[in-house]
């Protein structure tokens, strides 16, 4: 019988060989084992002290594990207090800025009421030395004014007085013009009355030619309102007055000869001239009343 190409002989041989080899190997393996044995009877002391180091290097390890573990209890510890310190340290100082902020807030809030207290004390200043500058200024105004009015009121004084000065002048003149034909109508001894001493109807002194004496000179003298004695009398009251002094019958008659010789052919050349302006008026004025 065949298998596979081999004979039975064949097979047992195989079966043989592999029951010799099976056989050398447990043979093998018997004396590995008495070897190993031997070799550990032998290592026994060894082994034991190679335990006794790992039983050691165990403790050793536990031991440095225990230390590790502590050191690292020890360290997290000292983290944590590092973490606390850092915190309490954060916490004073966010704590500190606060304060710092607050006082800065609180120094901010007082300069700017001292700012404020100082602005407000500048615009009292100056509002107190506007009103004095506006109170001086009403003052000097009034002080003005009151200088003013009495300035005017000296003007006022000086300008009556001059006024009436001028008036008093004028009466006066008025007066002496009066008195000097109250001498000439009746004094029966004046021979050498000058020509420059004649009362003339106008207000200066000193006539010498009919040229002297105009119209509105001569009406002006006639018609003033301070001629003391004339202030009832119409215009034609007053111009019939000059008119009976100048009329040439009268004058010719009753005043020349009381002039110096020299001076009485001018004077009637005056009186004559005047006698026809005066002539001409009263006509002007009757023909107004007519008129009306």
């Amino acid at each position: 019988m065949q298998v596979d190409g081999m004979t039975d002989e064949d097979y047992i041989f195989l079966k043989q060989l592999q029951a010799l080899q099976v056989d050398q190997r447990r043979k093998h393996m018997l004396g590995d084992a008495r070897e190993i044995v031997a070799r550990a009877e032998e290592m026994g002391p060894i082994r034991e002290l190679e335990h006794a180091e790992r039983d050691r290097q165990a403790v050793l390890r536990l031991e440095d594990n225990a230390r590790r573990k502590k050191e690292e209890e020890e360290f997290r510890r000292l983290e944590e207090l590092r973490r606390q310190e850092e915190e309490r340290r954060r916490q004073e100082e966010e704590k500190r800025r606060e304060e710092e902020a607050r006082r800065r807030a609180e120094e901010e809030a007082r300069l700017r009421a001292q700012r404020e207290r100082e602005l407000q004390a500048k615009r009292e200043a100056l509002r107190k030395a506007q009103e004095e500058a506006e109170r001086r200024a009403r003052e000097q105004a009034e002080q003005r004014l009151r200088e003013e009015a009495q300035r005017q009121e000296r003007l006022r004084q000086e300008e009556e007085l001059r006024r009436n000065k001028a008036q008093a002048d004028i009466v006066a003149f008025f007066q002496l013009y009066d008195a000097k034909w109250q001498e000439l109508k009746l004094s029966k001894t004046l021979t050498s009355v000058m020509l420059c001493e004649m009362p003339w109807p106008i207000l200066q002194q000193g006539c010498t030619s009919p040229d002297d004496i105009s119209r509105s000179s001569m009406e002006e003298f006639i018609f003033h309102p301070l001629r003391p004695g004339m202030e009832l009398k119409s215009r034609k009251d007053r111009l019939k007055v000059e008119i009976l002094r100048f009329h040439p019958d009268k004058f010719n008659s009753n005043i020349a000869h009381k002039l110096r010789e020299c001076d009485r052919e001018k004077a009637i050349e005056i009186a004559g001239a005047l006698a026809r302006m005066l002539t001409n008026m009263m006509g002007e004025e009757i023909k107004k009343e007519k008129g009306q």
